[in-house]
């Protein structure tokens, strides 16, 4: 088997450097040159480290590894997509695949359950968030990893796949026969009535189709007395460009440029002009971002602010002005590269990060606020490149969670308390609208988070239990102070879960609700208490409103 190894890359090397002697013969200009000697010396060295290395080693990973650290030199965006992530990644893109319509998470060596689609083979069947995979197709998943699960998950629609999980207060593992379906991640999670004339569509990612989605949304939504609108878009991470600009197209006329690409040639370098007339050019609409909003999303919030057609409220985004383009190379395998930067009406660009400089750690670094330029929205108004889309209201101290908040998250704690303290019938007793947090059960999770030892994983106990293993190596006798250390964190973090209670009963409910609903349900409760939402409301006066828009106030006030 070595030696037939040995034969192909053989003579795969002597098809190459019959390539690279072509290169030489017929092109003399220096970069030409630059780049065949190059490839003529990394396949030299790649063949000898082969042939000559102590250990076996793996073409295949050896040559991934090689591609992704070349283009993790370039920027977060441009990347290689072997064969085997191909279906992942048109998954991320169409926002469809054959699968049950779960979310699989993975922590401390268990494999659970932390999303369910709504209508899924998965939902129909039972299962629940919180639910730990034991095995699958009767095999134990112990070894697996996370991305090897996914695969397995994941198949033809109409075949058939056995999932047996544990369920906390079951004594058994419980069986599911499930038929996998063609499953389609629906764009919007949740659209309605927050009063009764202002509409809220609740955007996921610019997935293809997502326009059409938003347009029908629209529709039933006027139909119910809708005179205005709030769009979500916040941790929107962007998708597909043609979907921003249908989007827009919903409430700019025809004919207007929403974007325009420039790259290194022509192929690179488009105008997108508006296509349809438009559906809407009259309600008023705000548009909500976060420092999560990027790509697709920023063409849209900023699109709708360079024609002062609405208000952008929220924090600034994310900064993400760079346009990729899929490339089909060899063995069925893609580059998704960027060709160009894109930019909106007013002519602003809002990339971010200027990844062609580094610094001396070699780190990209924020364009500098000396070399941005000013711009105006139709109406004249003010506005910056080079730092995403700065809102027209600023909420700057909303979703700034703490270092609790965020350790709770990250081991899923609010999840596991839902599993653990309901049952899925207990869904029959709640709905999201309804659904409140009372001091019984904020309590009942506080002590789950103190005797499940949630509070023995923050950071602060991590760095003490690394204190501890660290001395004991050194024959040092301070296991006692350690311990009165331990036991001092330990108490104020449980104090520190009474302070934010009002902040974890909101994150707790969320959770709860998406436990029993799906994200339909957990968008639905959180409605009442979004300070965002509560801003929108105020802004949506018809005098604020014309007075953002105008540039009388706001952030970019003339």
């Amino acid at each position: 088997m070595k030696k037939k190894s040995s034969v192909i890359l053989s003579l795969f090397i002597l098809v190459f450097a019959s390539i690279i002697i072509s290169l030489f013969a017929f092109f003399d200009d220096t970069k030409t040159f630059k780049t065949a000697k190059s490839l003529d010396i990394f396949y030299s060295l790649f063949s000898e480290l082969n042939e000559q290395y102590v250990n076996e080693t793996d073409p295949e990973e050896l040559i991934t590894i090689a591609i992704d650290s070349m283009l993790s030199s370039l920027d977060p965006y441009t990347k290689y997509i072997p064969q085997s992530k191909i279906e992942e990644y048109r998954i991320m893109t169409h926002g469809e695949y054959g699968g049950i319509g779960a979310i699989l998470s993975s922590q401390k060596s268990q494999n659970f359950i932390s999303e369910v689609y709504k209508n899924s083979p998965a939902q129909k069947s039972g299962i629940m968030p919180g639910d730990i995979i034991m095995k699958i197709d009767n095999h134990s998943i112990d070894d697996k990893t996370d991305e090897e699960i996914h695969e397995i998950l994941q198949g033809e629609p109409g075949t058939y796949m056995n999932i047996d999980i544990k369920r906390f207060g079951v004594d058994s593992l419980i069986h599911f026969s499930i038929q996998r379906e063609k499953i389609q991640i629906s764009s919007i999670p949740y659209h309605g009535m927050i009063s009764s004339n202002i509409g809220y569509i609740k955007l996921r990612s610019f997935t293809q189709n997502c326009s059409q989605d938003i347009i029908e949304a629209h529709r039933e939504l006027k139909n119910k007395g809708a005179e205005s609108f709030i769009i979500d878009l916040r941790n929107n991470p962007g998708g597909l460009l043609f979907e921003a600009i249908q989007v827009v197209n919903i409430f700019i006329p025809k004919n207007n440029k929403i974007v325009y690409t420039r790259g290194k040639n022509s192929l690179a370098s488009h105008d997108y002009f508006t296509q349809k007339e438009a559906l809407d050019t009259s309600s008023k609409l705000i548009i909500l971002i976060n420092e999560k909003s990027a790509s697709a999303s920023e063409i849209v919030a900023g699109s709708i602010q360079d024609f002062d057609r609405g208000i952008i409220i929220g924090e600034q985004s994310f900064g993400k002005g760079l346009v990729q383009a899929q490339r089909k190379i060899a063995h069925n395998s893609m580059l998704k590269v960027t060709i160009s930067k894109y930019y909106i009406p007013s002519g602003r660009c809002i990339q971010k990060i200027d990844y062609s400089h580094k610094d001396s750690d070699g780190k990209s670094q924020s364009i500098p606020d000396s070399l941005l330029s000013t711009f105006y929205t139709k109406n004249g108004r003010p506005v910056k490149d080079g730092g995403g889309i700065i809102p027209d209201v600023l909420i700057s101290d909303i979703g700034n969670q703490s270092h609790m908040q965020k350790n709770l998250l990250e081991q899923s704690s609010f999840l596991h308390f839902a599993s653990t303290y309901f049952s899925p019938k207990d869904s029959t007793k709640y709905s999201p609208e309804t659904f409140t947090v009372s001091e019984e059960l904020y309590q009942s999770f506080v002590t789950f988070v103190d005797t499940s030892a949630q509070l023995k994983h923050t950071k602060k106990q991590t760095l003490i239990a690394q204190l501890k293993a660290e001395s004991q190596k050194d024959s040092l006798n301070i296991d006692f102070a350690i311990k009165e250390l331990q036991e001092t964190i330990h108490e104020q973090e449980k104090k520190q879960l009474i302070v934010e209670k009002d902040a974890l009963s909101q994150i707790l409910g969320k959770e709860i609700t998406k436990y029993f609903f799906s994200a339909e349900g957990s968008v639905q409760y959180f409605l009442p208490h979004d300070t965002y939402i509560e801003a929108a409301q105020t802004y949506l006066n018809a005098t604020k409103y014309k007075r953002i828009v105008s540039g009388v106030e706001g952030t970019h006030k003339k």
